[in-house]
């Protein structure tokens, strides 16, 4: 849980990121996510991850940083009172298009912003297929730490092989 704090805190730092996604993060709706659990953790902290990752990817592989930042940031933008499970599993499934009409209600999206946001859930919706590469970054970078979170919660015991998996998305951004 440590790592995942200190990801927090770097993201923070990241000036020209912050100054990408500020407007997000000040809205209040938007801060309403705080309060939901995701993952066994909350669903800011991880849009926070997910898009920041997925920003350091785009801008490492010469892709749109900007909207990568911003549709990611805004990909889980629902809010939920605590699901039972069945609701849960439901919420797979029409989650991308609560969060894609709160995104649309609080911010002017790009339809390659609203294409991240619909398409994130691939291949769990199959019908929803990516059209921009910076969509098939945040699907990917939003598995890879949905993942990583979810075991730090809840499975202590994989923690260690996970975090492999973890580090290599690192390694992706930042080299």
């Amino acid at each position: 849980m440590n790592n995942l704090n200190k990801d927090l805190d770097n993201i923070f730092k990241d000036h020209h990121y912050m100054y990408i996604v500020d407007d997000i993060l000040n809205n209040k709706y938007f801060s309403e996510i705080k309060r939901c659990k995701h993952h066994g953790m909350n669903r800011f902290d991880h849009s926070l991850r997910v898009s920041y990752y997925s920003y350091l990817l785009a801008k490492r592989l010469g892709f749109n940083t900007v909207e990568t930042a911003r549709g990611g940031l805004l990909h889980d933008f629902f809010v939920t009172e605590d699901l039972n499970v069945k609701k849960q599993r439901f919420s797979l499934f029409f989650h991308p298009y609560v969060s894609l009409k709160n995104a649309s209600y609080y911010f002017e999206l790009t339809d390659r912003e609203k294409d991240i946001i619909i398409t994130h859930m691939f291949p769990s919706l199959p019908h929803r297929i990516p059209r921009y590469m910076e969509s098939w970054i945040v699907s990917l970078v939003d598995k890879i730490v949905a993942t990583y979170e979810f075991y730090c919660s809840y499975g202590k015991n994989y923690v260690y092989k996970l975090s492999n998996m973890y580090v290599i998305l690192l390694i992706l951004c930042r080299w």
